[in-house]
């Protein structure tokens, strides 16, 4: 039996249509709503309410809105959504995953108590309905979503590659890695593929993607360890780990629940361990940028991604015992315009890197 559950040629036209129609919400739509933000925020700058309820009255925001929104949900649930083919072969995928985790158990550490958090099980992020956590199809369903295209439309292997380069010039000896929120674990096994003697654990609060990433770990003959846990209560001994990595996971959570991860990272770093997140936090195009991205967050369900912006992350590490603490956009590559705090000439998500160390002295 394959391991895969590849699209029909109807699923797939329709994921191609999909994204055709994001073409235009990155383009053409996305002109329309700079240039009237622009005229806007220069008779009332600072007042992004405002920016909002003018821009909610023009064909150009209303369209722009529309897609940003509707397209994703085509993307899961429309006709020949990913979400819905998935649904139709849920035995056969629950059953794949149940047949791999018997292999390798003791790389497989799901716990039977394990509450999930509520500000996971309460949202339906990215409009996949139910998230990650309910069962197999949503694991092969964000697998098949992530293979295909980011939510910018931009080549969906180029951010593990940014991910492992940074890592390896921040502990290049790094021998004990933890990985955090991995969801389906590409971010780890690109971490184990980088440091082939390190012990690398991928760590997520749902079950389904873990399973299959521990299954993609076998069919990779990588040794991979999978662990349920949630980034605030790590199990590791205190100053036993060398880095701490996570990949778009902190836009997920709330600050509380942020700040407790950080704490958690700390505790478990050695000194002198690195510490390296990789999600949008700069956000470039000053008042209006801010503006695109809260409304992304709400039409996207991602209810803590505004405020994570909004965090001083420097700060909040150097808090809880970091240094050499180092924050800059690393994907796309920015121009020196957008450098400066000029918009994007596209609408796209800048995706930063933080990175620090563990205080050694």
């Amino acid at each position: 039996m394959s391991n895969e559950a590849p699209l029909s040629f109807e699923a797939s036209a329709f994921q191609c249509f999909v994204r055709g129609i994001r073409s235009v919400w990155r383009d053409s739509a996305y002109r329309a709503t700079v240039s009237t933000a622009e005229q806007t925020i220069q008779q009332c700058p600072g007042d992004l309410a405002q920016l909002e309820r003018v821009a909610r009255q023009t064909p150009g925001y209303q369209l722009y809105a529309w897609l940003e929104r509707h397209s994703q949900q085509l993307k899961y649930e429309g006709r020949w959504g990913i979400v819905r083919w998935m649904e139709q072969r849920k035995e056969q995928l629950d059953r794949i995953l149940k047949e791999a985790s018997l292999k390798h158990s003791e790389r497989l550490l799901i716990d039977p108590d394990f509450k999930i958090p509520d500000y996971v099980l309460q949202v339906d992020t990215h409009q996949h309905k139910d998230g990650l956590w309910s069962d197999a199809c949503d694991a092969f369903a964000y697998e098949t979503s992530t293979k295909g295209f980011t939510f910018s439309l931009f080549d969906s292997q180029l951010p593990l590659k940014v991910y492992t380069d940074t890592a390896l010039a921040l502990v290049p000896t790094a021998q004990h890695i933890l990985d955090l929120g991995c969801t389906i674990g590409g971010s780890t096994r690109a971490l184990a593929r980088a440091f082939k003697s390190a012990k690398v654990t991928g760590i997520d609060v749902c079950q389904p993607p873990l399973k299959l990433a521990h299954l993609r770990s076998l069919e990779e003959n990588i040794s991979v360890y999978w662990r349920q846990s949630s980034a605030e209560v790590l199990i590791d001994a205190n100053e036993s780990i060398d880095l701490v990595a996570s990949h778009w996971l902190y836009h997920e959570m709330p600050p509380v629940a942020i700040r407790q991860s950080l704490k958690e990272a700390r505790r478990v770093l050695r000194k002198g361990g690195g510490f390296m997140a990789y999600d949008m936090y700069l956000i470039p195009g000053g008042e209006i940028g801010q503006w695109l991205h809260h409304g992304y967050a709400s039409r996207n369900n991602e209810p803590f991604a505004a405020a994570y912006a909004g965090m001083d992350m420097k700060k909040e590490l150097e808090g809880v015992g970091f240094s050499d603490v180092n924050i800059q956009i690393v994907h796309p590559v920015p121009s020196e315009q957008v450098q400066s705090g000029a918009l994007p000439p596209m609408r796209t998500h800048y995706m930063t890197m933080i990175t620090a160390r563990a205080i050694s002295t």
